[in-house]
C-alpha cells in the first residue's frame, strides 16, 4: 500500500481524531482541518493526495469546500456524512466529489474507499491532460490547414506545393510548423 498525503477536514475533535488514527496505522500522513476555511488553505499549500471534508464542518459550506479544492485542481474529495438528506446525491453530481462516505466510518471500508478515490483520480487527471494535449495538436492542425489554403489562394499553390513550402519554411528557420502557419496568416490575412 502506498503512503499518501491526507486532510481530515472535520469540526468534531472526536471524529477527526478517530479518522486520523485509522489512517496513521495504516501509514498515511495526515493533516487535520477543524473548518473549511482551514481546509481549503491547507489544501492549496499541501497539495494533498485527497481532501475528507465533514458535511457539518464549520465556517464554509461542504460542498464550497469540495469544488474550491477540485476547481484548483488540488485533489479529489471525498465528503463524510452522518445520514443521506433528500437531495444529497444530486446535490453531490452538482460539485466535483469523488465519493462519500456514511459516519460511523468502518477503517476496512474508509481504506478500500481511499485507495480507489485516489487511483481513479490519477486516471482522471491522466485523461484530463491528454485530453488537453490533443485539443492543442488539433487546434495547430486546424491553423497550418488555414495557413496552407493561404499560400494556395496567394501564391497560386496546389495543396502538395503548399505544404511543401511550409515544410521547407520550418526546416530552414528550424521553427515548429504551427509558428510558420502563424507568420503565414499574419502576412497574408
Amino acid at each position: 500500500m502506498s503512503q499518501w498525503r491526507i486532510i481530515v477536514a472535520d469540526s468534531n475533535d472526536y471524529s477527526r481524531n478517530a479518522l486520523k488514527g485509522m489512517l496513521l496505522s495504516s501509514g498515511h500522513l495526515v493533516y487535520e482541518a477543524r473548518d473549511g476555511g482551514s481546509a481549503v488553505r491547507l489544501s492549496r499549500s499541501l497539495m494533498p493526495d485527497l481532501v475528507l471534508v465533514d458535511m457539518g464542518i464549520v465556517g464554509m459550506n461542504a460542498y464550497e469546500v469540495a469544488h474550491i479544492i477540485d476547481s484548483d485542481n488540488v485533489a479529489p474529495v471525498i465528503l463524510m456524512t452522518q445520514t443521506i438528506q433528500r437531495g444529497f446525491i444530486e446535490e453531490v453530481k452538482n460539485y466535483s466529489v469523488f465519493a462519500y462516505l456514511l459516519k460511523p466510518i468502518d477503517k476496512a471500508v474508509l481504506l478500500s474507499l481511499t485507495e480507489f478515490v485516489i487511483e481513479n483520480h490519477k486516471k482522471y487527471l491522466s485523461l484530463k491532460h491528454e485530453i488537453e494535449s490533443l485539443k492543442k495538436q488539433i487546434e495547430a492542425r486546424k491553423k497550418i490547414e488555414r495557413a496552407k489554403g493561404l499560400l494556395m489562394k496567394v501564391k497560386k499553390l496546389d495543396e502538395d506545393e503548399a505544404y511543401t513550402l511550409m515544410r521547407k519554411m520550418s526546416m530552414d528557420s528550424t521553427l515548429p510548423m504551427e509558428v510558420i502557419a502563424e507568420r503565414i496568416l499574419t502576412k497574408y490575412s
